[in-house]
């Protein structure tokens, strides 16, 4: 896939199933018993956002009304399960996923959007000049994390 395909890519609210296969295959391998929901998923001010090329999605994000103690904040999403398809990773689809989810949260006059990144994923959360505190944690089964987040009154 060359980046000259970026145009082709779509970013738009998606159902809550639409999210489960990437779920499943990029993020949550070692799940075992096909359930790739999060409690949140039905609550009526969380959105998902999936990033399709050619009508196949190809990148997924959950965005959750969540606060963090960490923030002063009280307008806070948290961004959760975000997920590329590792043959479409480095053309833009989780880039367009995040700039289309800044621009929502935004509307709905959020201050600031924050997630639990995997380590490996910090590069791409501070090319969308995402800040992180410094702290790692463990989450089980799936490794090392920090905290990433953005004033979104920023951009």
């Amino acid at each position: 896939m060359s980046k000259n395909n970026t145009q082709l890519l779509q970013t738009k609210i998606i159902d809550k199933e639409l999210t489960y296969d990437l779920r499943k295959r990029v993020l949550w391998p070692h799940i075992n018993n096909n359930d790739y929901t999060i409690t949140v998923d039905n609550t009526a001010s969380t959105f998902h956002l999936g990033t399709l090329i050619n009508q196949k999605i190809i990148s997924i994000g959950t965005f959750i009304q969540e606060n963090n103690s960490e923030f002063k904040s009280k307008k806070q999403y948290r961004l959760r399960a975000m997920a590329t398809d590792h043959n479409y990773q480095k053309i833009g689809a989780g880039k367009s996923l995040m700039l289309q989810s800044f621009q929502l949260l935004k509307e709905k006059k959020i201050d600031i959007l924050w997630c639990s990144a995997r380590l490996k994923a910090i590069p791409f959360y501070r090319k969308l000049n995402m800040n992180s505190l410094e702290k790692t944690y463990h989450i089980t089964n799936i490794g090392p994390h920090q905290t990433m987040y953005i004033d979104l009154d920023m951009i």
